[in-house]
């Protein structure tokens, strides 16, 4: 009994063991597509005006507006030249005029009352010690042949006095 109790570990013990190797020993066929490329259409736009350090429905919207198929559209005509969308949130806006292939060929993006990045904070209360940010607006033009160009206009408060200031992304007061 006791053998036959051992023989049946054993055997249960080899059953396991070989329904753990791999059934499939034959390597995968690999698959080449020839003449395609898959890029995204609008990865210059997004490489030029997204920040890491801005807010995220900023990015989020800046996101929509490159995803956005114009082809797609109803009201899509190859006919015509160019098209004019707007994408908004409940504080920014951006105004994107596409080709008739659905690339972005430039843009303007206006954000207000967001988050500004902690380095510009920074810079600004170094800059304007005791005065405080009242309103702000982030501002972003690309054009797909000449660049981008981003700046915070802001409404700076202190004692009761108004200064309104520019600065840049890098740091740099206009």
């Amino acid at each position: 009994m006791k053998k036959l109790f051992i023989n049946l570990i054993a055997l249960s013990l080899v059953s396991l063991g070989y329904s753990q190797q791999s059934v499939y020993t034959d390597t995968a066929n690999e698959v080449t597509l020839e003449g395609v490329t898959v890029s995204p259409l609008n990865i210059s736009y997004l490489s030029m005006v997204q920040e890491e350090s801005m807010p995220d429905h900023v990015t989020e919207l800046e996101n929509k507006a490159a995803r956005y198929d114009i082809t797609k559209s109803g009201i899509y005509d190859y006919e015509i030249e160019d098209y004019e969308i707007t994408f908004s949130h409940e504080n920014g806006t951006i105004i994107a005029t596409y080709d008739k292939n659905g690339r972005i060929l430039n843009s303007y993006e206006r954000f207000n009352n967001i988050t500004l990045p902690f380095e510009l904070r920074n810079k600004i209360y170094q800059e304007y010690p005791g005065w405080t940010i009242h309103r702000d607006a982030y501002i972003v033009t690309y054009f797909e042949d000449s660049g981008v160009t981003k700046i915070c206009k802001l409404h700076l408060r202190k004692d009761g006095k108004k200064l309104n200031i520019k600065i840049d992304m890098d740091g740099n007061i206009i």
